[in-house]
């Protein structure tokens, strides 16, 4: 499908999703998840206490359970006691909640007792993998039967709550396949005859929707709002279809934001960022929500090398996609909860991930940063670098190569995981790349945008040389002046509609800046009038440390009259090429 075609699909729930996100719908249906909520969730009740402030950083809780717990003896009894304690928890700490139940491999043993197949399948995980052994022939009327009646009993359990604990309940994700992720089974079947062709897969997943609509929304009362997973137009354009015409759009429903918070230089996410953005960072129309977990991918190789680089550029990669919750797994809770540094950068993101409106809009933030993508003919033409296929490994070896990027830290520490896709990019990539295909190309920016920035800018990589345990976050990339080419100012725009209505009371920057040359100079700049105005002037110590200055400014014009539509300009003041990470800008309103 088209963006066109998408489009016009997506333009047949515009007003129902206004409604719903503005709390103004029939039958009074409530917020599913409100802007003041999203951030980084609790996905495992790593914290016992909310009320701490340790844990101020937690804006809601996940919580699910397996279908071998919810029914451990028999097809007969229901036991929702994992739903029950959270949501006791949520109304005690004020929290709302996202619930799950994980089916597919996660069933019970029973049902093989009771007429449903036991499939086994050649599995892709490693070895002793459970879903290698234990997985439900879908298509058996047996197992809808008794996978039906769980999503009907589950319904009623949470609608038959007290109204201060229903309350609580944000959204439940839809699962139909293995944990969540929307297949039937993690390896192919050893008995051709348990094969389920992708057309009988979307069947039976739509059949699955059906039921969850009947009973979570097909309600005269107590709606609780739906989100699904593998709902895009390309790849599931029945699935897409089905959300956008059969969800009724006074209940609305979320989607599953991706896998950018995961880790950086992943595959695929400039592609993601273009399809899904629209709709999630100030929309003209429909707003999405988008929920995604952050799983193990924190225990990984790739993330171990340097976890505050790993946790630092994954929220930014959830801010540059517009993903509304990223929903932690106990143990990163946990880890953030008891490592100070970790739990800042939750934060942060919590405090970008809420800026959804530009005209209500408390904070911008430029991270600085340059992607090599492979896929970009344009930047990287195929007479020069090779044929632009994702699998063409001597095309990223050639720019990675090429001296411009290699003089500025450029390394392909695994080439073997370049080609690997997302998944088991961030399951067994042990470096860095940095050449990845469809990969972010620019900076991470939330209504702060630097103008050509590789014009007038160049982007470094590996900033202090090779990383490990000890570099800091700010290491893995930044952005330099060049003065030897003549690049020696960095222009900034806001939001065009940031201050449409008004002026800001006071803007406070903090810019993130290497010391790194003794004696180098540059300065903060805007215009005024006919005259550039200098708020700042930094002087160098050289001792190669980064670095944060701050400075109050109330009288910014912000009507992009300084040069190439700027609203103010970094300057390199001498000769010496000065490195930035990032700028961030805190808004006090009128």
């Amino acid at each position: 499908m088209n963006i066109k075609k998408m489009n016009k699909y997506l333009k047949t729930i515009f007003l129902g999703f206004t409604l719903l996100l503005c709390g103004t719908v029939a039958q009074a249906q409530k917020i599913a998840v409100p802007i003041s909520s999203y951030g980084t969730w609790d996905r495992g009740e790593g914290i016992d206490d909310y009320d701490n402030p340790k844990a101020d950083f937690v804006m809601g809780i996940e919580v699910g359970a397996n279908w071998s717990t919810v029914q451990s003896n028999g097809p007969n009894t229901f036991d929702f006691s994992m739903f029950q304690n959270t949501l006791n928890r949520a109304a005690k700490y004020h929290k709302i909640v996202k619930m799950s139940i994980n089916v597919g491999g996660d069933s019970p043993m029973w049902l093989y007792q009771n007429g449903v197949p036991l499939v086994h399948v050649k599995s892709n995980k490693p070895k002793n993998d459970k879903y290698a052994d234990s997985n439900p022939y879908y298509l058996n009327e047996n197992y809808k039967k008794y996978y039906f009646e769980l999503i009907k009993q589950f319904s009623l359990f949470l609608r038959n709550q007290p109204k201060n604990k229903f309350d609580c309940i944000s959204f439940v994700q839809v699962k139909t396949g293995s944990t969540g992720d929307e297949e039937p089974y993690k390896g192919e079947p050893f008995d051709k005859k348990h094969i389920i062709s992708k057309s009988d897969w979307e069947a039976f997943r739509l059949e699955s929707f059906n039921q969850f609509k009947k009973c979570f929304n097909d309600v005269e009362d107590r709606q609780v709002v739906l989100t699904f997973n593998n709902v895009d137009p390309e790849k599931h354009p029945k699935a897409f279809n089905w959300v956008m015409t059969k969800i009724d759009p006074a209940i609305g429903f979320g989607i599953k934001g991706g896998a950018y918070n995961r880790g950086h230089h992943l595959t695929g996410e400039q592609s993601f960022k273009a399809q899904w953005t629209p709709y999630l960072i100030n929309p003209k129309g429909m707003k999405l929500f988008s929920a995604s977990e952050m799983d193990l991918s924190w225990q990984k190789p790739i993330f171990k090398i340097n976890l505050e680089i790993g946790f630092y550029w994954a929220a930014l990669g959830a801010i540059n996609t517009g993903l509304s919750s990223t929903n932690m797994s106990k143990g990163a809770i946990q880890y953030g909860y008891n490592h100070e540094e970790i739990s800042d950068i939750f934060r942060m993101y919590n405090k970008y991930a809420q800026q959804v409106y530009p005209q209500k809009a408390t904070a911008a933030v430029c991270v600085f940063h340059e992607g090599l993508n492979a896929a970009d003919k344009i930047k990287f033409p195929e007479s020069k670098y090779g044929i632009a296929n994702v699998q063409n490994v001597d095309r990223y070896v050639s720019i990675c190569n090429d001296s411009v990027y290699k003089s500025r830290g450029a390394k392909m520490d695994d080439l073997q995981s370049v080609t690997l896709g997302q998944v088991n990019q961030r399951e067994k990539q042990t470096g860095y790349n940095d050449v990845g295909w469809d990969i972010a190309e620019g900076n991470y920016e939330r209504f702060l945008n630097q103008i050509k920035p590789d014009e007038t800018s160049i982007g470094l990589f590996r900033v202090r040389g090779a990383i490990n345990n000890k570099s800091s976050k700010y290491d893995r990339f930044a952005r330099s002046f060049e003065s030897a080419t003549g690049k020696n100012t960095m222009y900034f725009k806001f939001d065009q509609e940031m201050f449409a209505a008004s002026k800001p009371k006071n803007l406070k920057f903090t810019i993130t800046w290497l010391d790194k040359n003794l004696g180098s100079t540059w300065a903060l700049k805007y215009k005024k009038g006919k005259e550039i105005k200098t708020t700042i002037e930094v002087k160098g110590k050289g001792d190669n440390q980064w670095k944060t200055v701050t400075i109050d400014i109330a009288d910014m014009e912000l009507n992009r009259n300084g040069e190439l539509g700027s609203d103010f300009i970094l300057v390199n003041t001498d000769n010496l090429d000065d490195i930035f990470n990032g700028i961030e800008i805190d808004i006090q309103r009128n």
